[in-house]
């Protein structure tokens, strides 16, 4: 019984074979390639008013599987303008059923040199916008000729470009392989893309790869990703061998939009990396938000290494392409290159970046153990990155933090932070494009200590120039300008001090204060150098010095000729050491120098308005912190009392005098005889001023010509009383 059956299926079967296999040899035999080449045109042009080219007509084959081979072809944009995507071959899957009815089922795709151009315009509008809208229902004006159910997608050596003319940001796809399962409704599968991604500002030429898991929902459209990778690998953003990579657990898609519980991003660079971390990400109606932003950092910056985490809100508009980011706080610290403690950096902050006019503003407060400093910044390019600053700094010591975090105390001649084998390392300057200005209520640097100090910034090409630095320096006005450069670690520095406290600078530059009275400073030097040593042993330039109501410090000069007197009449070398409490009134000094190789000579030292008559010159060994300066020291007002007879025979006597020996430690030694260098005085250098903006005339009726602004004087170091 059963076997009777059992035959009635098998007959069954076999009769169903046959009636397809008899179809199919039907349809092989009267397949017309020509007219479903031609209805697939008609249909591009009726459904989207575009023109679908092929050369050639379709054809069929029966085995391996039942394809349909499309010949090279391509698809222009709407109304027939420009070319939307082309093809070198495409090879369709097809059923075998409703081909018998002239339709195209299409189950299986194969596509290889494909090339699409992408393109929105000014207003925002894709060019594929069409084709991505869900087909109107059925009119009753016939059967669709094309249905998509494929099992499976691959593209070979395909391309794509990008091209958005509301920003004016273009990029290309090349070399793209794409792979992927079952694309149809309610469908799962995993998909995978790479290729080579170009963009030419700001330069980058990476290799790529995007791969996930995928459910499509009832209509065929995405329902949800899982396990979204994207990595990136070669020049981005202009950063050679950098390494980006995207990483998101479960995206969403929903009517109102997008969900992800969490989200990361990684760039790596040299052994630098920057990581981002959103959770609770929302997208929809152009814009989203992340209820939390995490950005941790491992840096590498010319200070040291910088490493730690700052979080708060972002949020993202679509319509204004605005990147918001507020209440952002958390901790940095940053390790220096030499044996120094990690300092801990709390910092606060918020700003906007706007990407279609390629700027960003915001306010950022950083507090440190050792400062506070509290302002704004600015991009005002974001590709390449230019970054603007204007900040305020309530105090600084700089030269703590050059000592591991201690303060030191001055040596005999030397300044703390003085180390002739620390390296000097400006390289940490190229890349960098800087422009703002930093200002200090007090700053500690190499032992001097300026108060209401200005900085302006401009750092471009590996270069930091700083031009209009004002400052309070020991009672006096500080005006200067710096220069550095990493290429050949090259700094050029140049510096006026007017009627600044002369003891006082002492005390804190050398440790011992060698003179009291009133300054004046000018110095213009240049130096290179890997190291502070090397730096003072390269220095050159000019230095101009001028002492009012001058008083030398450690040595008594009434007492070493009275100590001298015999030498003096025997004309017989002496010499004396500097006494600690010892004084000598100089009235007003004055000297120039010229700096060549770390040593600075003069031949026009002068003293005069005192008892002394003082003329003579010599050098100062800056590298070797060592001085030997030989004068003619006459004196012309003998003291009263007792010593007034002991030193009246003296007067108007010209007594050769050197002063030779490191810094504080010089020996003051009596040399009959000595002669004094004959070349004559360097030549007086001018002070290049910073240009000042002119004063706005007053209004005046028309007619009556505008007063020309006077020019601002030369600062001079002979200058200002």
């Amino acid at each position: 019984m059963y076997f009777k059956y059992l035959r009635y299926l098998a007959f069954a079967l076999g009769g169903l074979c046959t009636v397809v296999a008899a179809g199919a040899l039907f349809l092989y035999a009267t397949f017309d390639g020509a007219r479903l080449a031609a209805e697939l045109s008609h249909f591009a042009k009726q459904r989207h008013q575009r023109s679908l080219r092929l050369e050639g007509p379709l054809e069929l084959s029966m085995f391996p599987r039942l394809m349909l081979h499309v010949p090279r072809g391509s698809l222009s944009g709407r109304a027939g303008e420009g070319e939307l995507l082309a093809f070198e071959r495409a090879a369709l899957g097809v059923r075998l059923m409703p081909l018998l009815t002239h339709r195209v089922v299409v189950d299986r795709v194969e596509l290889d040199g494909l090339r699409v151009a992408l393109l929105r315009d000014r207003d925002g509008k894709l060019n594929v916008a069409d084709l991505l809208d869900p087909p109107a229902a059925d009119n009753g004006k016939g059967v669709e000729p094309l249905a998509f159910a494929a099992a499976s997608l691959a593209v070979r050596n395909g391309a794509l470009t990008w091209n958005d003319e509301a920003t004016g940001r273009a990029l290309a796809l090349s070399e793209f392989e794409l792979t992927s399962g079952r694309l149809a409704a309610l469908a799962e599968g995993y998909a995978e893309l790479s290729g080579r991604l170009t963009q030419a500002s700001p330069g980058t030429d990476a290799r790529f790869t995007l791969e996930a898991s995928y459910r499509l929902g009832p209509e065929g459209k995405p329902a949800q990703l899982d396990g979204v990778r994207v990595a990136l690998r070669g020049q981005l953003a202009g950063q050679p061998d950098a390494e980006l990579g995207t990483s998101i657990p479960r995206l969403t898609f929903t009517a109102e939009g997008l969900l992800a519980d969490s989200a990361e991003a990684t760039f790596k660079q040299a052994g630098q990396q920057l990581r981002a971390r959103l959770a609770g990400l929302k997208a929809g109606a152009g814009v989203w938000a992340a209820q939390r932003l995490s950005t941790e950092l491992d840096w590498r910056t010319p200070f040291g290494r910088l490493a730690g985490s700052v979080a708060g809100g972002a949020s993202w508009r679509e319509e204004g392409r605005q990147l918001d980011l507020s209440g952002h706080s958390g901790e940095l610290a940053l390790t220096p290159e030499a044996a120094s403690p990690v300092r801990k950096i709390a910092v606060r902050g918020d700003g906007r970046i706007d990407f279609a006019r390629g700027s960003g503003v915001g306010k950022i407060e950083l507090t440190h153990e050792l400062g506070h400093l509290q302002g704004s910044w600015s991009l005002p390019r974001l590709a390449p990155l230019a970054l603007g600053v204007d900040v305020d700094v309530e105090s600084f010591d700089l030269d703590r933090q050059m000592a591991n975090g201690k303060a030191q105390k001055n040596r005999k001649g030397e300044a703390a932070a003085a180390d002739d084998a620390a390296p000097v390392d400006l390289s940490g300057l190229r890349g960098l494009d800087i422009d703002g200005v930093i200002r200090f209520g007090s700053l500690k640097a190499g032992g001097l200590k300026l108060d209401k100090l200005r900085v302006p910034l401009a750092v471009h090409d590996g270069r930091l120039v700083s031009t209009g630095q004002t400052a309070t320096l020991y009672g006096g006005a500080f005006e200067g300008s710096l220069s550095l450069a990493a290429d050949g670690n090259k700094v050029v520095w140049r510096a006026y001090l007017q009627n600044a406290d002369a003891a006082a600078l002492g005390r804190d530059l050398f440790g011992t204060a060698p003179f009291a009275g009133t300054t004046n400073i000018f110095v213009d030097l240049s130096s290179a150098g890997a190291t502070r040593g090397q730096l003072r042993a390269d220095m050159a330039g000019l230095a101009r010095v001028r002492l009012r109501g001058g008083t030398l410090q450690g040595f008594d000069l009434l007492a070493a000729l009275k100590e001298w007197r015999p030498a003096i009449q025997a004309r017989q070398a002496a010499a004396r050491r500097p006494g600690g409490g010892e004084t000598s009134a100089l009235g007003e000094l004055t000297a120039s120098f010229t700096i060549e190789r770390g040593v600075a000579r003069s031949t026009d030292l002068k003293a005069q308005g005192g008892p002394f008559a003082i003329a003579g010159g010599g050098s100062v060994d800056l590298a070797g912190r060592r001085l030997d300066l030989l004068s003619r020291v006459s004196l012309l007002v003998p003291p009263a009392g007792t010593d007034a007879a002991l030193l009246a025979g003296l007067r108007g006597v010209a007594l050769p005098v050197r002063v030779r020996g490191p810094f504080g430690q010089a020996e003051w030694r009596l040399e009959p005889g000595a002669q004094l260098a004959t070349s004559p005085a360097p030549a007086r250098p001018v002070l290049p001023v910073p240009p000042r903006p002119a004063p706005k005339p007053a209004a005046k009726p028309v007619g009556e010509p505008a007063t020309k602004p006077a020019a601002a004087p030369e600062p001079s170091a002979e200058g200002g009383e």
